[in-house]
């Protein structure tokens, strides 16, 4: 061990950059050179006694492994390691509970912290208490729509929001060690009035908040913390340790931190080690750094100095520890000149001369800077050189970046080739299977059980119900055809159940010819087997419903216990035979995957958080309940605890302190993102922070600096970032513009550019190395496979779209609805309709006295199962009042001379072909029948047809229609329709609006004619598509939309189309 006196000077050193900070602290350690230079090299029973302070727990892992490699692999007893953690890692001090004994007896009555689920709910109960009193306290009702209300008057998630704000300052303030106790004497008159109530708010951070801590026996969790440091330090003073205590790469960005490095730098055997000391730039331009420029990346470690009382030219580089090349010499040399202070930038003249032209080159070599154009392509430049830099044995690579979605992308793109990285910020809880399931769960009530959020929940892997996996997934297929594949109206939990047994009455009854194929394939195990999965799951929400069923404020703990209960509900696993006498039935309960795994844990721990009894009361509407909990689960994180490729890393800036693999990628220069704005934060202005004592947000920027620039002095260094985000052009971060401005006035810029092509290389992965041509597609089908049966409906759709025949008549595709379709136009069609029909059915000869009445009551008839949905209730039900009363003041003209009218009448024809006998179908909206003829009708709920395009066979179906009835074959025509001469052909028109309704009858000089013509016409198309040549193509022709053509995806009509779009005319 070693053993020096008592030393004016303290021993503080800064560790050489382009070697790991860690490996060089561990070789110093060892060679005897820490605490002080050119000691004794320690015996391996004195290293225990030792104490080393790092600022990070990931540091603590990492100097592990230092000191393997420096023991040259050996076994060794190693120090005693503690974090530090200062900063944002977590509010922990270097000490647990257990390590409390060893600070003294002060050290042991500090009072616990509050846990931070605790305090998030006890600070927003304070918010919403606070609000209503302040609003009880105005009488002006207007008044209250103020500052006041975005104080805490919204929704309790609103405010939960704003607590979290809260704690942040609290932490803030507390870790600078300030006092609030002045805060209402810093907004001056001159000041706006927004910032008097902003303060009138913060009385809950003042006042409030010490009374609810006094009286729960805690303490925030950053004062614990600054009172376990202090009390460190007063038990380093006044017990020194017989062993060497060394602080090593802590900035003392926490002024509790200083005191302690001030309290080692006092012990005889103490030592600091500081992170990257710039020892290169120039005297006059280090002191300005303090208090001038927060924003230099040496900002802390000057102004921890000056805290020490130490000048930089005490501060010692660490013995014993190899001398760097000449080429990260240069690199410290470039980086210093490139970051330097503002106010002394002049110097740049001086430096950019021919004389330092070698030393730019040199400090360049290793950096390089690529700018790629979107964030998907920088991605996966990032994932190609981490997958590059595996193919050497041994070498190690990191990607640092604080952009969480970059981090993200790189490692789904490093799995798809089979490499799992280890990512330090872990994956958000929302995106875990229970987070999700979770999430879902709450979507489905909040949303009243809409078809999306209650079909993803089926189908999450969770879900089970007490089912086997098979019996789930086919109960809930079938119940997402015969339920959610259809116009859905339910709209609430026992909406589901009623909606099921109405698709199956409707696929039994006359109307159910029009079910989707797929409905009418199911069995009947399918159906009961969606009875069953409807029960279990409305047995299952029954907690939650019952809370949503009802009004008022309830406890948020109730509504997390009916969240936990619905959950494992749902999540319920078959239970398991027990292995027993013969003809015993006993079975067992099994766990499910809900509470296991890592993210398992992290759900049962913020549920068991919420159930605690020391939490204050909530009290909130079930309305509230969803964004509360989301917003309460937000930040949560999990880390899985699965194999990782151990040379490959994704950390942020602060995990990656003290960190030097051979590879580093800093992505997402950008500003805004790296680094962070300066923001003074919602509460204080900047000179309210000035006049408490707490920080310039510009310091944050200056430690973030530090981060950049120490990583900057690796072996192999790639600067990353994308011109565009979010299809905006992007700024690059401020540091990458002082180096280039600096390279660029040295003429060097372009060495900064990175020799291997990492973009195209990126950019080959998505290129197909051969496009082949899309053409029209043409089948051909064997002619006796073609269609010898077609509607009239069709027809129209066979001359504009052949292939769309092809699809469904002879591929027999029918397209699925959405899921949870709402009503639509071509329902509403249907339900008007199905209304007229019902009344011309019922009154063929002589009209009612009240015709509008009774056409509203056959409406309302079919209206009645929809009028649930709102909105039928709001738009459908009104139009059809007014078109109800059209429709009365104009029927008694129309029935005029009528002898009958026959509605809903089904109608055939049929002729012969070269490929056989074709029948041409219909079903008549309505025929009049009178004396001197026939009237056919077609009701539209869109647009008519103009008469041209009806004459000119583009919208064919009335000619047909007429055709149907005038046929003289015994075969054809119209049931309950005489064989007569049509001498009309009506469209009518059902909008509701205005008009509310219209006539139009089709202008032909010869109905006959024309019905013959168009019988003819679609004759020849019969004839020519009997020919196996003829193909069944996608054509795109004028005067037809294909806005709505179910099988333009299948015909890829967008790749070989002229216009590359799908839909419209002419495409």
């Amino acid at each position: 061990m070693n053993k020096t006196a008592p030393s004016r000077t303290p021993n503080i050193y800064t560790a050489p950059t382009g070697r790991p900070f860690l490996d060089s602290l561990a070789e110093a350690i060892l060679s005897g050179n820490l605490p002080v230079a050119e000691g004794v090299a320690p015996h391996p029973i004195d290293i225990p006694a030792m104490t080393l302070l790092l600022p990070t727990r990931r540091a603590t892992r990492a100097v592990q492994e230092a000191f393997l490699r420096a023991g040259k692999g050996q076994a060794m007893l190693l120090p005693r390691i503690k974090p530090i953690a200062e900063g944002e890692e977590d509010l922990m001090l270097m000490a647990s509970t257990s390590d409390l004994e060893g600070l003294g007896a002060g050290a042991s009555d500090i009072p616990p912290a509050i846990n931070e689920l605790e305090r998030r709910l006890a600070l927003t109960s304070l918010v919403m208490r606070w609000s209503k009193a302040e609003r009880a306290a105005r009488d002006d009702v207007g008044a209250n729509l103020d500052v006041y209300a975005a104080a805490g008057a919204g929704t309790p998630a609103q405010c939960a929001q704003l607590a979290k704000e809260l704690a942040s300052l609290m932490d803030m303030v507390e870790t600078e060690g300030v006092s609030l106790a002045n805060l209402d004497k810093l907004v001056p008159e001159n000041f706006s009035e927004h910032w008097q109530k902003t303060l009138n708010f913060l009385k809950i951070v003042v006042e409030m908040w010490p009374d609810y801590l006094a009286a729960s026996k805690q303490i925030s969790p950053a004062g614990r913390r600054n009172r376990l440091i202090l009390a460190e330090a007063a038990h380093l003073t006044a017990n020194p340790p017989q062993g060497p205590v060394i602080v090593a790469g802590v900035t003392g960005s926490i002024p509790a931190t200083v005191a302690l490095m001030r309290a080692v730098a006092n012990l005889p055997n103490g030592a600091i080690v500081l992170p990257e000391l710039d020892m290169t730039l120039d005297e006059e331009s280090w002191q300005t750094i303090v208090p001038d420029h927060p924003e230099h990346p040496q900002y802390g470690l000057k102004k921890l100095l000056d805290a020490l009382g130490v000048s930089r030219a005490q501060v010692k580089e660490l013995p014993g520890v190899a001398a760097n090349p000449k080429s990260i010499k240069a690199r410290d040399c470039l980086i210093s000149e490139a970051m330097r202070p503002a106010a002394t930038t002049v110097k740049w003249h001086s430096f950019v001369g021919p004389e330092n032209a070698a030393l730019i080159e040199a400090g360049l070599n290793g950096i390089s800077l690529i700018e790629a154009p979107s964030a998907q392509d920088e991605a996966e430049v990032v994932s190609l050189i981490l997958r590059e830099a595996l193919e050497t044995p041994g070498r190690t690579a990191a990607l640092v970046s604080p952009d969480r979605l970059l981090a993200r992308r790189v490692a789904v793109r490093l799995e798809s080739w089979g490499i799992r990285v280890d990512d330090s910020a872990g994956r958000p809880f929302g995106k875990t299977p229970p987070g999700a399931f979770l999430d879902l769960i709450i979507e489905a009530v909040h949303s009243r059980f809409a078809p999306s959020a209650v079909m993803s929940l089926l189908k999450h892997p969770l879900t089970r119900l007490g089912l086997d996996p098979f019996a789930v997934r086919r109960a809930g297929r079938a119940l997402e055809l015969a339920v959610f594949r259809r116009p859905y109206l339910g709209g609430d939990l026992a909406g589901i159940g009623q909606a099921l047994e109405r698709a199956a009455i409707d696929v039994t009854s006359a109307s159910g010819q029009r079910a989707h194929s797929a409905v009418k394939r199911l069995w009947k195990e399918d159906w009961d087997g969606a009875r069953d999965l409807v029960a279990k799951f409305e047995a299952a929400f029954a907690p939650l419903a019952a809370l949503y069923a009802g009004t008022g404020d309830l406890p948020l703990t109730d509504f997390a216990r009916a969240h936990a209960a619905v959950a494992e509900a749902l999540a319920k696993l078959p239970e398991l035979p027990v292995t027993a006498e013969a003809g015993s039935s006993a079975t067992e309960p099994v766990a499910s995957a809900l509470w296991s795994g890592e993210a398992g844990f992290a759900a049962k721990m913020f549920f068991d958080g919420l159930f605690s009894p020391s939490l204050p009361t909530v009290e909130i509407r079930n309305a509230d309940y969803a964004d509360l909990y989301r917003g309460l689960v937000a930040g949560e994180t999990v880390r899985p605890r699965v194999p990782v490729h151990p040379r490959l890393s994704i950390w942020g800036p602060f995990e990656a302190r003290l960190q030097q693999p051979d590879v580093v990628v800093l992505g997402s220069l950008n500003d805004g993102t790296w680094p962070e704005p300066a923001d003074p934060g919602p509460w204080l202005n900047r000179p309210m922070r000035a006049e408490l004592g707490l920080p310039s947000p510009e310091e944050q920027i200056g430690y973030s600096a530090h981060d950049f620039t120490s990583l900057l002095n690796g072996a192999r260094v790639y600067l990353t970032r994308a011109q565009k985000t979010g299809g905006v052009p992007a700024v690059p971060s401020r540091w990458l513009l002082r180096l280039e401005a600096l390279l660029a006035g040295a003429g060097q810029r372009d060495k900064l550019n990175s020799k291997e092509p990492w973009l195209n290389w990126a950019r080959a992965r998505d290129m197909a190395e051969s496009q082949v041509p899309i053409t029209m597609p043409a089948p051909k089908p064997p002619v006796n496979r073609r269609p010898r049966k077609l509607s009239v409906s069709r027809v129209e759709t066979w001359i504009g779209n052949p292939y769309a025949i092809y699809a469904s008549e002879i591929l027999r595709l029918q397209p699925l609805d959405a899921i949870g379709l709402p009503p639509s136009a071509s329902l509403r069609g249907s339900m008007i309709h199905e209304a007229l029909s019902r009344f011309v059915k019922s009154y063929p000869k002589a009209l009612p006295a009240n015709t509008k009445d009774v056409v509203l009551g056959f409406a309302r008839e079919v209206l009645d199962e929809y009028a649930a949905h709102p909105r039928v209730a709001a738009f459908w039900v009104p139009r059809f009042e007014r078109f109800a009363e059209w429709f009365a003041d104009t029927e008694p003209a129309r029935r005029q001379g009528i002898e009958q009218a026959v509605s809903e009448t089904k109608g055939t024809l049929i002729f012969e072909a070269p490929g056989g006998a074709f029948q041409l179908t219909a079903r008549a909206d309505r025929i009049d029948v009178s004396a001197n003829g026939l009237v056919i009708t077609d009701y539209k709920t869109g647009n008519i047809p103009g008469d041209k395009k009806v004459v000119s066979g583009f919208a064919p179906q009335l000619p047909l229609e007429a055709a149907i009835a005038m046929s003289e074959t015994l075969e054809a025509g119209f049931e309950h329709v005489p064989k007569l001469p049509v001498v009309g052909l009506r469209y009518i028109k059902a909008s509701g609006g205005e008009p509310p309704g219209d006539e139009r009858d089709v202008k032909s000089g010869d109905i006959v004619a024309l019905a013959s013509a168009q019988l003819e016409g679609l004759k020849k198309l019969v004839f020519e598509f009997d020919k196996p040549e003829t193909p069944y193509s996608p054509q795109r022709r004028a005067r037809f939309s294909y806005d709505y053509d179910d099988f333009a995806h299948l015909a890829r009509v967008a790749e070989w189309s002229a216009g590359g779009e799908e839909g419209g005319e002419g495409e």
